[in-house]
C-alpha cells in the first residue's frame, strides 16, 4: 500500500476550454496565417485587398481602414497606411479570440493534460505507462486481492466487497493529503 501511495498523484481541476474558445483561437490563427505565413520581412502588406469581397475578415479590414481614414487621413493613394490597418485588425482579432482569457485557458489546459497524462520521457505525446496499462495494473491488483481472499476462504461477494473497500480507502487517503 505504501509503495502505491508514492506513485499516485493528486488531481488538478481546471476550467476546461469550450468548443467556442477553440473556434475563436483557431480563427485567429488561420487569419494570421493568411496574412503572414511564408512572407518575407519586406512583404506587401496590401495582400488582403485581393481577398474575395465577401470575406468577413476583408470586410473588417475595410471597416478599420474607413475609421483610420476618417480620423487620421489617407495616404497619397487615398487609402490608410496598411501597416496601421493590419495592426488594428490584429488587435481586434486577438481581443476577439482571447475573450475571457481563451488563449491562457487553452494553453493551461494543454499544459495540465500533458504534465498529468503524458509520458515525460518522450518527445511526442503518448500516455504515461500507468495510464496506458491501467487495465492490466488494475487486474493485477484485483488478482492479488482475490488470491488473498481465497486464502482465507472468502466468497466472491466478500472479495468484491474488499475491492470496493480498498477503493474507498484509497479515495479517503487522497482527500486527506
Amino acid at each position: 500500500m505504501e509503495e502505491e501511495k508514492k506513485t499516485r498523484k493528486r488531481g488538478l481541476t481546471v476550467a476546461k476550454a469550450d468548443k467556442e474558445e477553440f473556434e475563436r483561437v483557431w480563427d485567429f490563427v488561420h487569419v494570421m496565417e493568411n496574412l503572414f505565413d511564408s512572407r518575407g520581412f519586406f512583404s506587401n502588406e496590401d495582400d488582403w485587398r485581393s481577398w474575395p469581397d465577401d470575406d468577413e475578415d476583408k470586410q473588417v479590414l475595410l471597416g478599420i481602414e474607413k475609421v483610420l481614414i476618417a480620423s487620421e487621413g489617407a495616404t497619397w493613394d487615398g487609402m490608410a497606411d496598411s501597416r496601421l490597418v493590419l495592426y488594428m485588425f490584429m488587435k481586434h482579432k486577438f481581443q476577439e479570440a482571447n475573450a475571457s482569457g481563451s488563449f491562457g485557458r487553452i494553453l493551461f489546459d494543454c499544459e495540465t493534460l500533458i504534465d498529468n497524462c503524458c509520458d515525460p520521457g518522450l518527445d511526442y505525446l503518448e500516455f504515461k505507462p500507468e495510464i496506458m496499462h491501467a487495465e492490466r495494473i488494475a487486474v493485477e491488483k484485483i488478482e492479488k486481492i482475490i488470491a488473498a481472499g481465497e486464502g482465507v476462504g472468502h466468497t466472491p461477494k466478500r472479495i468484491l466487497d474488499a475491492i470496493k473497500e480498498h477503493i474507498e480507502t484509497v479515495k479517503k487517503e487522497d482527500e486527506e493529503e
